[in-house]
Formats: structure tokens, C-alpha cells, sequence
């Protein structure tokens, strides 16, 4: 709860929002692009195995690493970077549960942990988006940007700023 007299302070709470986005940005971001990067180049033959064994054949276990392995690895690029970071953690969400029903099913409930921690994230970052320190500018997914038909994506354009204020303009 908000002890603080948040009209008077508008401007701190939207800054402490967008610091909060970056670094979970910059936190998942470092987990997946580490990870599909193992899966794509240094641990790759492992990881097919693995999905060989979970999948079947070794083609397809094969093919999956190389699949998986992108998605991370990209999902974790357009986090990072905040472009189009609300739709890329949705495919890396999917990653996520299938993972825990997949290659954690049936472990101790400490080896669920991680996963959710990183499932929650992701979640976070499809329902808040990437806050207004990203890359790309020009997409928004704030109930103030949704009501404004606008061709350069609404309040967080770089040339038209909603008059109550919009999710990135400083009048927070």
C-alpha cells in the first residue's frame, strides 16, 4: 500500500516503475539469453539428446534445441532491448510452462522454484510490457495509448503525447 500522497509525487512512482521494468527486463533477459545460447552453439548435442529422450528420435530432438534454443535466445534480445518485449515474453511463458511440465515434472518442489520465479517474470513483463525505457518507442500497451488511435502508437510516441499524461510522458 502507498503511504505516500501520490498526486503530489506522481512523476518518482512512474520513474520507480519503469527502473522496477528495466531490471526485470535486464534480469530474464540475461537467463534466456544465456540459455538459448547454450542451446544453439556450446551445449547443443546435450540438449538434443535430453529432447531426444523426452521427444523421440534424435532428429527431432535435434530440430527442438535448435527451435527452443532461438526462441530463447531472440525472446531474450527483444526483452533486453524492450522491442516488442509484451510479445516476446509471451512465447518465452510458453518456454517456461512447458519446461516445468516437461523437464521438471516429478522433481523435488525445490527444482520447481527457479522456473516459476522466471514464469512470473515473464508474466510480469506480458501485463506491464517494457516500460518506457526500451528501444522501440513506438509500440504501447497502456489502457491510455489503447484509447488513443494514433498511426505512431499512441501517448509513447515520440510526437504526440496524450494530455492526461500516458503511460511514458512526464506528467505522470
Amino acid at each position: 500500500m502507498c503511504h505516500q500522497d501520490c498526486s503530489t509525487m506522481p512523476s518518482v512512482h512512474g520513474k520507480m516503475k519503469d527502473a522496477g521494468l528495466l531490471a526485470l527486463r535486464i534480469a530474464i533477459a540475461f537467463i534466456f539469453i544465456y540459455s538459448g545460447y547454450g542451446k544453439l552453439f556450446t551445449n547443443h548435442a546435450m540438449v538434443s539428446g535430453m529432447f531426444a529422450k523426452l521427444i523421440g528420435p534424435e532428429s527431432a530432438g535435434s530440430f527442438w534445441a535448435y527451435f527452443v534454443g532461438a526462441a530463447e535466445f531472440f525472446g531474450g534480445l527483444m526483452v533486453l532491448f524492450g522491442a516488442f518485449a509484451s510479445y516476446a515474453a509471451v512465447w518465452l511463458s510458453i518456454i517456461m510452462v512447458v519446461a516445468i511440465f516437461i523437464a521438471h515434472w516429478g522433481g523435488p518442489i525445490s527444482g520447481y522454484f527457479m522456473p516459476l520465479a522466471v514464469l512470473g517474470g515473464t508474466l510480469a513483463l506480458v501485463g506491464n510490457g517494457a516500460g518506457c525505457w526500451r528501444l522501440v518507442k513506438t509500440e504501447c500497451h497502456c489502457p491510455k495509448c489503447k484509447m488513443i488511435e494514433s498511426p505512431k502508437g499512441g501517448c509513447c510516441s515520440m510526437d504526440k503525447k496524450s494530455e492526461s499524461g500516458g503511460c511514458c510522458s512526464d506528467k505522470k
